[in-house]
């Protein structure tokens, strides 16, 4: 009889078990490569320190059965445009890390009230040739490079600012250490993760003042219910408030200036 009830309670919690994971709310992410942030590695194994604010969220997430599951796909890395549209079209469920646009609001994307974390976009120099930033008037007359397709160059687009537009950032930083451009605007960690892999750290620093501060959000669409992008605000704002996230960034954010 005791056999028979040791069974019975085996199976039962077999079955709540199951219950309990069928029941577990999955929301599907697009990969789409950020340089030092996120990246498929020639393995096919997702890398970055965004991978690891994730993984934070989800355990803190546990409680309410919701978990954000990056779907790895035959194409890998996916553009940004198309992240969006796949988004949007209900085959992804979510964007985790996107900065806000409110073209892409008025398409339909529903933003995180709580950012996942800040990121400084910053003036890169080369060290034989370094001055003091202050503000867009101390970039007028100088060579600028931003790569083509980032979108920070607003405050720069006029006859008093000279840009210069590379295809991609090894580039842009092959151009500044060579001294064909003054300075470049880019993200720290975008940036900062190619001149590290460049060794170009010995040449290339960037100023004190930032150029500006990046936020980025979780970037739903339509179709994922409002209370689970509260619980999800909830678990990021504990997440800021235990210190977890800035340690994950102070732990891989590579800071080139050598002191």
């Amino acid at each position: 009889m005791r056999y028979i009830i040791s069974v019975f309670l085996i199976l039962s919690w077999l079955i709540m078990t199951d219950s309990a994971n069928a029941e577990t709310t999955i929301i599907k992410l697009p990969v789409y490569k950020s340089a030092g942030q996120l990246w498929l590695d020639k393995d096919g194994n997702l890398q970055g320190f965004r991978l690891k604010v994730l993984e934070e969220l989800n355990n803190v997430l546990k409680k309410d059965s919701i978990e954000f599951r990056y779907r790895i796909t035959e194409w890998g890395n996916i553009s940004i445009k198309r992240c969006i549209k796949e988004i949007l079209d209900g085959n992804y469920d979510a964007y985790f890390g996107l900065i806000y646009s409110k073209k892409r609001e008025k398409r339909g994307l529903i933003y995180s009230k709580v950012e996942i974390y800040s990121i400084p976009t910053v003036v890169w120099m080369n060290k034989k040739n370094m001055f003091k930033y202050s503000g867009l008037e101390s970039l007028r007359g100088k060579k600028i490079g931003i790569v083509l397709g980032y979108p920070y160059l607003h405050d720069i687009k006029n006859s008093g600012f000279i840009v210069r537009r590379p295809d991609n950032d090894e580039t842009n930083m092959k151009m500044l250490a060579d001294g064909m451009i003054d300075v470049a605007i880019d993200n720290v960690i975008r940036t900062g993760t190619v001149i590290a892999k460049m060794r170009l750290s010995d040449k290339i620093t960037y100023a004190d003042k930032p150029f500006s501060v990046s936020d980025f959000y979780i970037a739903y669409n339509k179709n994922v219910p409002m209370q689970i992008i509260n619980k999800a605000d909830a678990a990021l704002k504990k997440l800021h408030e235990s210190g977890a996230i800035k340690k994950i960034l102070d732990d891989n954010i590579l800071i080139l200036r050598q002191k």
